[in-house]
């Protein structure tokens, strides 16, 4: 009897490279179809409808104040805007928005009813140093305790009621106050 196997193919180095350039082609045909197709917004950042989220939370009747920023400068992107409600293990309300400037940088807000060192630990740097107060007139308060790290992030905290008010981030001094400027509570219209 004779044995018939399935015929190979001949394996060569000139097919084994025939192969990689079928798969290069193949991968960089499968990017640019997913990636020359969508828009994406300059600078990567991309935008949520955070005063939709504030009315929302204020028709629901949010347990806290919602702060927020009656307006953002232009060239700035509010990126996120996130509410974690009271949970019966204990978790207090918390709200908070993420903001990047027209020079790429970031500026947090968070108000949740928690210790000031747990939020400048967790937001900031757990080896943050206290600086000198700054001021900064507001609706809820002029006298902002500030913090640093060495990795340029600055916290300015203030106490709002039983909770405690942070902003932020790695942007520079002027862009804080702008932002800390425009923060208010005030009742959005429902549209």
């Amino acid at each position: 009897m004779s044995e018939q196997g399935a015929r190979r193919y001949p394996r060569t180095f000139a097919g084994l490279i025939a192969s990689m350039i079928v798969l290069v082609v193949a991968v960089v045909g499968f990017w640019a179809l997913n990636n020359g197709f969508h828009k994406h917004p300059e600078g990567g950042a991309v935008a949520v409808d955070y005063r939709k989220t504030v009315a929302e939370l204020q028709k629901a009747g949010a347990p806290l104040p919602v702060i927020y920023p009656t307006a953002v400068p232009s060239g700035w992107t509010v990126t996120s805007a996130d509410y974690t409600p009271q949970s019966g293990l204990g978790t207090s309300p918390a709200w908070g928005l993420g903001v990047v400037t027209d020079h790429d940088t970031f500026v947090g807000l968070r108000l949740e009813a928690s210790s000031l060192s747990s939020l400048i630990t967790t937001y900031v740097d757990k080896d943050a140093e206290k600086g000198a107060a700054t001021t900064v007139d507001t609706e809820f308060g002029d006298s902002w305790a500030t913090y640093t790290d060495r990795g340029g992030d600055t916290g300015y905290a203030l106490t709002v009621g039983d909770d405690v008010l942070l902003v932020y981030g790695s942007a520079d001094k002027a862009d804080f106050t702008t932002f800390m400027r425009s923060l208010t509570s005030k009742k959005l219209a429902q549209s």
